[in-house]
C-alpha cells in the first residue's frame, strides 16, 4: 500500500494569485561583492537568507527565505494606480511560471525557482546599479535551487 503525504497546513502561502502579471527578471548578483559583478565574474539571481524567520511556518523545514533584487519598472506601474503589494504579486506570479516546455517533450516543467509565495517577509523599491529594482525578502519551499547562492538552513 502506498503512503500518503500529509499536506502542511501551517505552510506560508504559495501558489498563484489573482490580478495583473507584470514582466519583470532577477537582477544578477556576483557570490560576494556587493556592487556591479565583473564580466568573467559567476552570477546568480539571489542568495538564501542565513537568518532565522520564525514568523514564517514551517521555516528550515518547508520553507526557506531568499533575498533578491527584481528589475520592475515599478515608478511607471505606481504611476497607473497599482499599489505595491499589486506590483510584488504581479512579479511573483511572472516568475512562478514554468519555462515553456521543449518540442516532444513529455515531462511537465516545474518553476526555476520553486514556488515563490505570494506574501513578502519584506520589501522595498529602490534604485540599484542604474536600475529601479524591488528588493525583497521572499519565501521559497526549495532548499537548494541553482539559481541562488548558498542553500536554505536546517532548524
Amino acid at each position: 500500500m502506498k503512503k500518503r503525504r500529509r499536506k502542511n497546513k501551517n505552510a506560508f502561502p504559495t501558489g498563484l494569485t489573482e490580478g495583473p502579471e507584470f514582466e519583470c527578471r532577477f537582477q544578477p548578483q556576483p557570490e560576494w561583492s556587493f556592487g556591479a559583478p565583473a564580466p568573467d565574474e559567476e552570477v546568480r539571481c539571489g542568495r538564501y537568507h542565513g537568518s532565522m524567520f520564525w514568523e514564517v511556518p514551517g521555516f528550515g523545514k518547508t520553507q526557506w527565505v531568499v533575498v533578491c533584487n527584481i528589475i520592475v519598472d515599478w515608478e511607471s506601474l505606481v504611476a497607473e494606480g497599482h499599489s505595491e503589494e499589486e506590483i510584488f504579486r504581479g512579479c511573483i506570479k511572472f516568475l512562478n511560471k514554468p519555462p515553456a516546455r521543449k518540442k516532444f517533450q513529455r515531462r511537465q516543467t516545474k518553476p526555476l525557482y520553486g514556488d515563490l509565495s505570494h506574501v513578502p517577509v519584506r520589501m522595498q523599491f529602490k534604485e540599484k546599479r542604474g536600475d529601479k529594482v524591488l528588493q525583497a525578502l521572499i519565501v521559497t519551499n526549495k532548499r537548494r535551487c541553482k539559481q541562488f547562492w548558498s542553500e536554505g538552513i536546517i532548524t
